[in-house]
């Protein structure tokens, strides 16, 4: 290596350290259609087996209730596909500050599965879903580039760590990052699970800019355990007996994918603490995938016991997925839409503000970021 090369490394990183990028919009979209447990009455429910379960649809819907606190989900228009979606939140984050489509300099997507038209379960992933959302947002210039990613539930956070590194090392100021789902249309009608799964987006344009006061994006942790977690979440098909068998759904281990979270989220988010140097007291809320509460406040309560403490304020741990379902990569983002626009009671942040952002998903694979608005 000559002088030049270390010298222009050395003014590389120098500018690097004096910018930031910061959460300058949000958006999100949630499906008008909306699904009550009572939906589920008549459906005939087996096991992996293919035997019928036993339990009746009221004793069945009941227990799910109790579990997950699920009552109700949004599911997917039929009119409309996933870039449909995630074209919709991305057009509100943009309008949200009045910033130009063309000013986007790159767009990320996280999502799982495609485009999936109504009437099928098959996903269509070319062009990606990031490339279809530019087309529908009218973006013209070649070199606002557009890509996915598939991550699971943690693929948003994992989009945003991509978007800021670009927009750090790559330069350009603005950037989308966009989560997706239409989880309904791959989920097994005769699978009990299928009363989980949601169907929405959310999306965040950043900035990138001179550091003045917030900190923007900040320390952020990713991990993926394959060696005996890798399975857990997987492609399958249907339990029914009379379904076609080249027809795949989501399937997941729940009780094992229930250990591993509320085993490994919680010590994960305690080290992005630390490396931060921060405390759970410093982090103003958590907005967490919004997968069962009664998961999300087993994870809370690890975390802050890590720490010496047993509670945490009221307003930490922001729960919307009694009614929204999970929507898997879209969760986190939706959620942090509708608090900063006001749209939830009892639930506010402001400028200033530190965020814990934490998604558990397939793979097995955690994501996690501070941020400060």
């Amino acid at each position: 290596m000559n002088c030049f090369q270390i010298v222009s490394g050395e003014r590389i990183f120098a500018r690097m350290m004096k910018k930031v990028v910061r959460i300058a919009g949000t958006g999100s979209y949630l499906p008008e259609r909306v699904v009550p447990n009572e939906a589920f009455l008549n459906h005939r429910f087996f096991q992996p087996d293919g035997t019928p379960v036993t339990d009746d649809s009221e004793t069945i819907i009941r227990k799910f209730s109790k579990i997950t606190g699920i009552r109700e989900r949004r599911w997917i228009e039929p009119q409309h596909v996933t870039s449909d979606l995630g074209f919709f939140a991305a057009k509100r984050a943009l309008e949200s500050v009045g910033a130009d489509p063309e000013s986007v300099d790159i767009i990320i997507c996280a999502q799982n599965f495609g485009d999936i038209a109504e009437g099928t379960n098959r996903g269509d992933l070319i062009p990606s879903v990031a490339s279809r959302i530019k087309q529908k947002l009218g973006i013209r210039n070649p070199f606002c580039v557009a890509w996915d990613i598939n991550f699971g539930c943690p693929a948003w956070i994992l989009g945003l760590i991509q978007a800021r590194n670009w927009l750090l090392t790559e330069g350009g100021t603005r950037a989308l990052v966009i989560g997706v789902e239409t989880l309904s249309r791959v989920s097994d009608p005769h699978d009990r699970d299928v009363m989980i799964f949601a169907d929405g987006a959310g999306a965040v344009l950043l900035e990138s800019g001179d550091e003045s006061g917030s900190s923007g994006l900040m320390n952020h942790l990713t991990r993926t355990d394959t060696e005996i977690h890798n399975r857990l979440l997987k492609m399958g098909r249907s339990y029914g007996p009379d379904e076609p068998s080249e027809n795949l759904y989501v399937k997941m281990d729940g009780h094992r994918l229930y250990e591993y979270a509320i085993e490994t989220v919680p010590e994960s988010l305690a080290a992005l603490l630390r490396k931060a140097n921060l405390q759970p007291s410093d982090i103003r809320m958590l907005l967490i995938h919004q997968a069962n509460t009664k998961m999300l406040e087993s994870i809370t309560r690890r975390l802050f016991r890590q720490f010496g403490d047993e509670t945490w304020p009221d307003d930490f741990l922001p729960l919307i997925v009694s009614w929204m379902g999970n929507n898997a990569v879209a969760s986190v983002p939706v959620l942090l839409d509708r608090i900063l626009r006001g749209e939830e009671p009892g639930y506010s942040l402001k400028k200033g503000d530190k965020i814990l952002l934490a998604a558990v998903g397939s793979g097995m694979s955690v994501s996690a970021m501070i941020a400060e608005l």
